[in-house]
């Protein structure tokens, strides 16, 4: 009876055991999908991310998974498709993201200048003869991308503000030939070695040349400010986690050298701005005016994140 009843609480304590292993397996916590956009090599960005989910998992006590995107358009598919959670993107994705699929915005990255926003310039060459936006009249442009804020509708609202453009794509409309490059580097090397006139790209554009080339090439016209790239999550994304994340993110010191470490990894930012809706009030009208945001007074002043 004695050893009839050990083996029956013997065997009792082994399913316990397994139901509480299985329980754990079970309600382990989902990672925090984190999409991160090469700018450059995605070798190098994936070996970077690798390590910034293993810094937020520390930080946040939570598992982290990151991968690397290509564009941003792939970050909104994979955030539509709940495999990301948290997306790094530019203004022009994220407000395209806020309509389509309810995205919001978390942080936004600070630059050199001290500020969460940048410009756009118009580049040409040193020794062009160029003096004004009107001396490109009949000549050519390269943009780096149709889809791009920096790239190609902020320089493109900068002469539509001066009367040289229209809002409607035309033909032969004041310029000889538009190119779209591809990329601000290659937009700007384009410009650099003579295969167009001028770039319109983003005004950290230069830092993609050497420093001898950098001699070479001056800007023409600055355009408006625009917020600058920033971090967007899924609707969905408890308030608590992404809560947790901004603090993590916004208690970055660049002056601290393990703080800096991982600024690098982030694309080099030099810190964070916590981000609001009304931050893209002034780019959705922008945006709108090509056709590429559909509501922008879902960005109107008095719209906060949540």
């Amino acid at each position: 009876m004695l050893k009839n009843n050990t083996i029956h609480l013997w065997t009792r304590g082994l399913l316990l055991v397994v139901v509480s292993v299985l329980t754990c397996v079970k309600g382990q916590a989902e990672p925090l999908k984190v999409a991160f956009v090469s700018y450059a090599n995605p070798q190098q960005v994936a070996k970077d991310s690798d390590a910034l989910a293993q810094f937020l998992e520390t930080k946040l006590g939570m598992p982290v998974k990151g991968f690397v995107t290509l564009d941003y358009g792939s970050s909104i598919e994979a955030m539509r498709g709940d495999q990301a959670d948290i997306a790094f993107v530019g203004p022009l994705a994220f407000m395209r993201a806020h309509e389509q699929i309810g995205a919001m915005p978390l942080l936004l990255e600070v630059y050199s200048s001290g500020t969460p926003t940048y410009r756009s310039c118009i580049w040409v060459r040193k020794d062009s003869g160029f003096k004004e936006l009107s001396d490109l009249k009949g000549k050519i442009i390269a943009f780096a991308d149709q889809v791009d804020m920096s790239g190609h509708l902020l320089p493109r609202d900068l002469f539509r503000q001066e009367g040289f453009l229209s809002g409607n794509w035309v033909e032969k409309e004041f310029f000889d030939e538009v190119y779209f490059a591809g990329g601000d580097e290659q937009a700007i090397h384009g410009m650099l070695n003579g295969f167009v006139d001028a770039a319109g790209v983003s005004e950290y554009a230069s830092l993609l040349l050497r420093p001898e080339e950098r001699d070479a090439v001056k800007v023409l016209a600055y355009t408006r400010p625009s917020p600058s790239h920033l971090i967007m999550a899924r609707k969905g994304v408890p308030f608590e986690t992404k809560d947790r994340l901004k603090k993590v993110l916004l208690a970055l010191d660049p002056s601290n050298p393990e703080d800096k470490s991982i600024l690098d990894k982030l694309y080099g930012v030099q810190g964070f701005a916590e981000a609001r809706l009304s931050d893209f009030e002034g780019v959705a009208k922008v945006a709108a005016g090509f056709g590429l945001v559909k509501n922008p007074d879902l960005f109107a002043s008095g719209q906060f994140s949540e």
